[in-house]
């Protein structure tokens, strides 16, 4: 197999995936340790291209009212940003690039040491050390920091309550990381481990990017359909479906329109699955259909109120189709 750059290599020091290669016989009781460190990797980049695919998507469709086909670069696109320079900056970037759903310029990082990634900036990637920057000119942030560093992110930054966060911030669940930012438009995959499950894959794939393309890996990590060694939080699909709403909602400036464009972005002409105004209704309170981007920015809270888009998520039908549009920006090779 041919080697990858620094950008793929998922571990110094590591020849391949196959991480037992270099473990020394006293050290073998760890491995699993490394095998979930590994799956829990192979979710959060598969859930990035997943997100910055989508809102691209919707976002060239809203500007254009053109459906971008599988493996092709939108015209319109979205800015990412990532708070936070290591390995997980790397996956993530190398992988978004890869199966092409943004472009190197398209991403700006904010690290303390924006001389380590020179790498990054030569393929095209912008790189500073300004995390408050890069969160107010994103249209989605990537966190991918240690817990220890979110309390120096809520001092660096006031944030808006239109700042979109995603965070891996592997120790802490998702309720911990709004309270220690105080800010809830957060969006957060909280992960159990399934240990009757087999580990994925025993290829000796170089990079996440690579191993994305293997379509048994891809089938496994879709949430609500996983048959993997990890498996990510239910309300993840409907926090994402609400961001995907909302990003529409701020373009159109009316919510019908933007869901006309979700339903047809998402499920073509499935009608029967499509998405209702009621869907959207916020239970309690004052029971109103979210309309506004506003209504939305809460979605530690919010989602759980949404009676009906959290009964009608149950539809296997609808999670197949949701899979199926997952599964299309990656470039999968069959098996």
């Amino acid at each position: 197999m041919t080697m990858v750059s620094a950008l793929d290599d998922i571990t110094h020091g590591l020849p391949s995936l196959q991480f037992g290669v270099q473990l020394h016989e006293s050290e073998l009781s760890l491995l699993h340790l490394r095998k979930r460190s590994y799956e829990l990797l192979l979710h959060a980049v598969s859930q990035s291209t997943y997100i910055v695919g989508m809102l691209n998507a919707l976002h060239n469709y809203a500007l254009t009212g053109d459906i971008v086909r599988p493996g092709s670069l939108p015209k319109n696109r979205i800015n990412v940003g990532v708070v936070g320079g290591g390995r997980l900056c790397r996956h993530i970037i190398s992988t978004l690039v890869h199966h092409a759903v943004c472009a190197p310029h398209d991403i700006t990082v904010s690290t303390y040491q924006p001389s380590t990634l020179e790498d990054l900036v030569k393929k095209g990637v912008n790189v500073c050390a300004d995390n408050r920057m890069v969160i107010c000119q994103s249209d989605v942030v990537f966190l991918c920091i240690p817990s220890s560093q979110l309390m120096v992110l809520r001092r660096d930054v006031k944030f808006s309550p239109s700042n979109f966060l995603v965070a891996y911030v592997a120790t802490l669940s998702k309720t911990d990381v709004v309270q220690q930012l105080c800010h809830s438009n957060i969006l957060k995959a909280d992960y159990t481990f399934n240990s009757d499950v087999a580990y994925t894959h025993s290829e000796p794939y170089q990079s996440l990017a690579l191993a994305l393309e293997d379509e048994d890996v891809v089938n496994r990590l879709f949430p609500g359909r996983e048959l993997a060694y990890v498996v990510s939080s239910s309300d993840w699909i409907r926090d994402l479906v609400l961001v995907f709403y909302r990003h529409l909602m701020k373009l159109y400036g009316e919510h019908e329109k933007a869901l006309d464009s979700l339903n047809l972005v998402l499920f073509g002409q499935q009608e029967d699955c499509y998405l209702t105004p009621r869907d959207f209704r916020i239970m309690g309170g004052k029971n109103c259909i979210a309309t506004l981007p506003e209504h939305l920015t809460d979605l530690s809270d919010v989602g759980a109120k949404m009676v009906h888009l959290n009964e009608k998520l149950t539809s296997e039908k609808l999670l197949g189709l949701l899979f199926l549009k997952f599964k299309s920006f990656f470039k999968v090779r069959p098996g």
